[in-house]
Formats: C-alpha cells, structure tokens, sequence
C-alpha cells in the first residue's frame, strides 16, 4: 500500500511537471518582445532599417516588400493587411513608391493608422515631363541624356531619394519626431538613437564623398540598368548617360540599343552597372559586346542577406565600393 501511495505522489508530481513544461512552451511561440512593442509598417527594407535605427527595441518594424524583392511589382497580401490593421504607423516613401498605399489601408479597416511620407519637404527630381512624340521620333537632346527611366510610372518624380545620405538625414529625422507624437513615453530613447545614428550618416556621406573623389573626373560617367541613382549621382558628382531601360518599354528597342552602344563609345564609359532584384541579361550582353566592365549587384529598393549588406550604411557602403572600384 505504501508503494502505492508512493508512486501516484510522483505520478502527480510528473503530471504537475509537465503541464508547467507544456504552458511554458505554448507561451514560448510568441516572443515577449512581440508583444511589448509597438507595431510600425514601411514599404521596403531600407527604409525598414532607417526606422530601427531611430526606434530601437522599442518598436517593432514589418517592412511589406520581401527583401530582394522588385517593390514596383510588389501586391500586398492578406498577412500585410492583418499586419496593417495591428500597427499606428505607417512609414512611406512616397513620390509613387507605394502605389498601393491607398488600398491597403482601406482593406485594413484601421481608422487609427497614421501614414507618414517621409519624402515630404524634399526637392523631388526626375519628374517626367518628356514628350513622348520626342521619343518615337527618335530625338534624344543633352536633357535625355540625363534623364533616367525604367519602365515604370515617374510622373511624380523619382523615388529613390534614400540614395543620397542628407535626404536619409531628412527620413530619420521625420521617424524620430513621428515615433516621439505616438508614442511620447520612449521619446529620450528615440532622441538619442536618432542622434547617434545621424552622426553615424554623417560620417557616411562624407565618406561616400572622399571614395568618389578619388575617380578621376573623366571616368565618372556610368551606364545604369534602370531609374534609381539620380539623387546618388547628383549629390556624390557622377553622371548617369543613360539607363539600360528607360520610356515605358520593358526592354530596348534595337534602335536605343545601338544608341546605348554608341554613347558608350564616345564617352569612353569604363563601366555598367546592374542592380539586385533585376534581370542582369542585358547589362551584362551590353558589357560583353562594348568590352567594359559590369558590375551586378548595386543595391537600391532592398537591402542584402550578407552583414555587409543587411543594412542602409552597409548598402551604401557597398555601392560607393563597387562604383568607386569599377570606374578608377
């Protein structure tokens, strides 16, 4: 009978045990961390990065574009408009980068959420006021030369303002002061980590501009495969000629192709330069048949997977490299 007695006391005591083990486990699933932040959505993962550098562990950031993905095809899924209807802020780009913008919030249904646009107050460049009747006709003046497209809709301007390191200035800034507005409780931490990291972007764009300076000024024309490095070029003293994909056309038609060939030529153009999420078929048929260097894997909408490219300074760091490398 005692050993009876005995053995249900340890039995209790294993049940005991391993309903404690299986609560814990269940509670395991969801991080602590989840559930203590504060939810804020953005478009693209550089932006996504700009954002965690300002909140820190306090806010929780869900950047909707896949990294490595193309935004400019990019459809929101149901899990982005669950993510939505759980988040007070959402941090935009802008300058027709989130086309799908307006939809998606009004599929989420959250009367709550606060859209930022984080290119507000910015000069916007690029603007497409070309006439197309110039284009069919064949006429390519000084001022298309400069004027970079990439099949896609550019009547508001390009988008790609991050690639010039003050207009980031400019996007942590517009962070800091909407994340102190919504959540005014972890406004020291906010202001101290926009803080540091402006200095830290600071460092960056006088550094990009030092690496560019050792290009000699004959060498600092590029060929671009699409619309993305206006605001890169402009502040750091290059020149892009011409993208590889321009108009509204998904490819080059023979004839702007055997311009791109010949401006190459006469520019004496020392490298080309294709991105990360696109097709490199042209860029590199174009390098092979012209016999100048290629360079693939410049990053613009999305950061990388390798710890030199899993972040905004890492990525800019990267581009100014290869650019720097690819055109001395």
């Amino acid at each position: 009978m005692r050993s009876f007695v005995k053995h249900s006391h340890w039995l209790k005591l294993f049940l005991i045990a391993s309903l404690a083990f299986l609560a814990t486990g269940c509670s395991a699933e969801k991080p602590v961390s989840t559930m203590n932040q504060k939810v804020v959505i953005t478009s693209i993962s550089p932006l996504a990065d700009l954002i965690k550098n300002v909140g820190g562990e306090s806010i929780q950031v869900i950047n909707l574009v896949p990294t490595g993905s193309d935004p400019h095809t990019y459809e929101p899924t149901p899990e982005a408009v669950r993510q939505v209807t759980g988040a007070k802020l959402f941090f935009a780009n802008g300058v027709g980068q989130e086309t799908y913008l307006e939809k998606l919030i009004t599929n989420s249904q959250n009367k709550d959420l606060r859209t930022v646009i984080l290119a507000d107050g910015l000069e916007i460049l690029g603007i497409d006021d070309h006439d197309s009747d110039h284009e069919e006709e064949g006429t390519h003046d000084e001022a298309e030369v400069h004027r970079e497209g990439d099949g896609h809709d550019h009547s508001q301007g390009n988008p790609h303002l991050w690639l010039d390191v003050k207009n980031a200035q400019h996007y942590v800034k517009s962070i800091r002061d909407a994340l102190i507005e919504t959540y005014p409780q972890d406004q020291e931490i906010f202001k101290t980590n926009a803080e540091n990291y402006l200095r830290e972007l600071e460092a960056l764009d006088q550094w990009i501009q030092e690496q560019i300076l050792t290009i000699p000024q004959e060498n600092r024309d590029l060929i671009v495969y699409h619309d993305a490095w206006v605001y890169y070029t402009e502040r750091y003293g290059l020149t892009v000629l011409r993208p590889v994909v321009h108009g509204d056309e998904s490819e080059p038609s023979a004839k702007d192709y055997a311009q791109l060939i010949e401006l190459i030529k006469e520019h004496q153009v020392k490298a080309i330069f294709g991105e990360v999420g696109f097709n490199t078929k042209l860029v590199l048929q174009l390098a092979q048949e012209t016999g100048i260097k290629v360079v693939e894997d410049l990053y613009n909408d999305t950061l990388g997977v390798t710890p030199e490219t899993d972040s905004y300074i890492g990525i800019m760091k990267h581009n100014t490299t290869a650019i720097v490398t690819a055109l001395k």
